[in-house]
């Protein structure tokens, strides 16, 4: 006879935002728990998206290819008047979307898994966490292949990665955070309306012309002000300089951006934690 001692769970009236400790402890202790599940999901997931294709894992290679073939081709025909990169400037924009994949990967990927798991979380009660850890796995997933496209690239235009290259992972990280972050923030009101799925597709175009992905930021006009306030440009300038130069300038901007999608993450998980209740209720109905 087995001795496991089933969780019991109370269901009460009293708003959670009054014993905002107390909901901490939830909501850690439910992130612990939903490891498993995360991987269970994590698995259906890449299994589904990948497998079941013919080409496999090339879709994960298409969309940044097809990126920056646009900015191939448009300074060979001379409409972008582009500044000096300092490597080839195949390399220079292969480098640019991959890592902005990272970013628009784990933008869409909560709303994604959400969306893909509705029924099971009308019908059964788990920990909700599992949910975002499986969006992080899957998005991770795909950058690693991502990466190995960039490093043959990097090997076949000879392009050499300095040593303190290593802490490009930082910026990366800062990229994977706020799109997380973003993307959790999303779930609630993306979960009830599917336009919002489809206004992210503009959004990732916008985004993806006015971040210095597939060009150095220009140094006067009307785009350099906006690339200079966009949130993204210090992450992937970061994680670019520090892989071909070693350094960077935009260290400090980095960590400030990286710091605030920290907080706005926990804020964004507790109104997930708080709202997602109340979305498979009107799901469910």
């Amino acid at each position: 006879m087995s001795n496991r001692i089933l969780q019991e769970t109370v269901y009460t009236s009293e708003a959670k935002l009054r014993t905002p400790f107390k909901l901490l402890i939830c909501m850690f202790k439910d992130l612990i728990s939903s490891r498993e599940l995360a991987w269970r999901l994590f698995v259906r997931d890449i299994s589904t998206k990948y497998r079941q294709t013919a080409l496999g894992y090339f879709w994960a290679v298409f969309p940044p290819l097809m990126q920056s073939l646009v900015f191939i081709l448009l300074d060979s025909s001379q409409m972008l008047a582009m500044e000096e990169t300092g490597i080839p400037y195949t390399a220079y924009v292969i480098m640019g979307t991959v890592f902005f994949g990272l970013f628009t990967d784990a933008m869409n990927a909560p709303l994604k898994l959400i969306n893909a798991s509705k029924t099971m979380l009308v019908k059964i009660n788990f920990p909700r966490e599992a949910l975002i850890l499986a969006a992080i796995g899957e998005t991770l997933f795909s950058f690693g292949i991502k990466l190995v496209l960039l490093f043959i690239t990097l090997i076949v235009f000879r392009v050499p990665i300095k040593p303190a290259g290593l802490f490009a992972f930082i910026p990366l990280a800062g990229l994977l955070i706020m799109g997380i972050m973003i993307g959790v923030l999303l779930v609630p009101a993306g979960a009830l309306f599917h336009d919002l799925t489809y206004a992210l597709v503009l959004v990732n175009t916008a985004l993806m012309f006015s971040t210095p992905v597939g060009f150095p930021p220009p140094k006067e006009g009307l785009l350099s002000l906006v690339i200079q306030y966009n949130p993204l440009t210090p992450m992937i300038m970061a994680a670019r300089e520090l892989l071909i130069k070693g350094t960077s300038s935009y260290m400090t901007g980095m960590a400030l951006i990286m710091s605030l999608s920290l907080v706005l993450l926990f804020i964004g998980w507790m109104i997930f934690r708080l709202a997602l209740p109340i979305v498979i209720e009107r799901m469910g109905g």
